[in-house]
């Protein structure tokens, strides 16, 4: 009998057990996770996500799995490191527009892919140039790109030049067989708006996505407070030269302080070319800064106004309200900043080399 009692009290106590588990899973599994937070590599570079919202379990770890797909595909379609990706297959092909009656002349791409070069062309047009995205012989040529190639710069030039690309539909043609893309002045901004568009199809809107110093920003941080972001000092101490809020839209920067090789005489160029000379850009900017609602819009732009150094860049954004820039300038022994008027700072600072 008291064998009896004692087994039915066990069972009692392990039923109760087992309830309380149950419970403590199933009340954890709808509980928001607070301000995830995770970081990454993609194209070269590392990535950092952070939801101010609060997603369950499962809905996180759905959206981390869609972002890395995600980025997956636009790493498949828009890199030249990797020969199998779109725009390697599209450098590849040779044919010309005068057998566009040939089946298959004209090379077919992805939409996304499509879309992407179709916007880099229409800012290419916009800023006459200063940004283009067939400069892929000449960054190989000055050694940033995936293969080297050492045809004088007179001879690259001639397959360079935006109009020699046109988009059709989804498909790309060249005017020359040489011309090659490099999509990397684009590619980054693009992917950190195709990172923000499935946060924000999976129902959240309050989030921050970097990709390479690349931004998206949405809503806000916990307790209604903006997002700041750091601009990066360029002396390469890893301090911030400025913080700003930013709630909404993307920001990228283009700089001389990152990527650059050293000439036999000590000096240094830029990963930065201007494509009307084909040589590194000479600029007196040191690092240009700039807002828009698409980052892939801001990434290009960055990189023509950087090319066109500050007066003509400064020029160029005031007439383009969609746009606003910070300028971090080279000055003797100081950087010096200057920016648009709708550019978020409310005190620029001057720091010393």
């Amino acid at each position: 009998m008291l064998l009896t009692m004692s087994l039915r009290k066990s069972w009692k106590l392990i039923w109760v057990g087992a309830c309380v588990v149950l419970f403590l899973i199933v009340f954890f599994s709808f509980q928001g996770v607070r301000n995830p937070s995770w970081r990454g590599l993609t194209m070269g570079t590392s990535y950092s996500i952070t939801i101010a919202d609060r997603p369950r379990p499962a809905e996180l770890a759905d959206i981390k799995a869609s972002i890395e797909k995600r980025l997956a595909e636009v790493d498949a379609q828009m890199s030249t490191w990797n020969p199998d990706s779109e725009i390697s297959k599209f450098n590849d092909f040779k044919r010309l527009p005068a057998l566009r009656e040939l089946e298959g002349e004209n090379f077919s791409v992805s939409p996304e892919f499509a879309a992407v070069v179709r916007r880099a062309l229409k800012i290419a047009a916009a800023t006459d140039g200063a940004f283009d995205p067939t400069v892929k012989p000449l960054v190989d040529h000055w050694g940033f790109g995936a293969q080297a190639d050492a045809e004088p710069v007179a001879e690259l030039m001639k397959a360079v030049g935006w109009q020699k690309v046109r988009v059709e539909n989804n498909a790309l043609l060249k005017a020359n067989p040489d011309v090659q893309l490099d999509l990397s002045a684009i590619a980054k901004g693009y992917g950190v708006d195709a990172v923000a568009e499935v946060i924000r199809s999976s129902g959240f809107t309050n989030f921050l996505v970097e990709i390479g110093g690349e931004v998206v920003t949405s809503g806000t941080k916990e307790n209604d407070e903006p997002w700041r972001i750091g601009i990066e000092n360029p002396q390469p101490d890893g301090e911030i030269f400025q913080a700003l809020e930013l709630s909404g839209g993307g920001m990228a920067t283009s700089g001389d302080y990152r990527n650059f090789r050293l000439r036999e005489d000590g000096t240094r160029y830029s990963h930065i070319i201007d494509p009307a000379t084909g040589m590194p850009a000479e600029s007196d900017v040191a690092s240009v800064s700039v807002m828009a609602s698409a980052c892939m819009d801001a990434d290009a732009v960055a990189t023509a106004l950087f090319v066109m150094g500050s007066e003509k860049g400064f020029q160029w954004v005031e007439t383009h309200p969609e746009f606003e820039a910070l300028f971090i300038l080279h000055s003797n022994q100081t950087f010096t900043t200057r920016a648009t008027s709708g550019f978020p700072i409310e005190e620029l600072t001057t720091n010393s080399h």
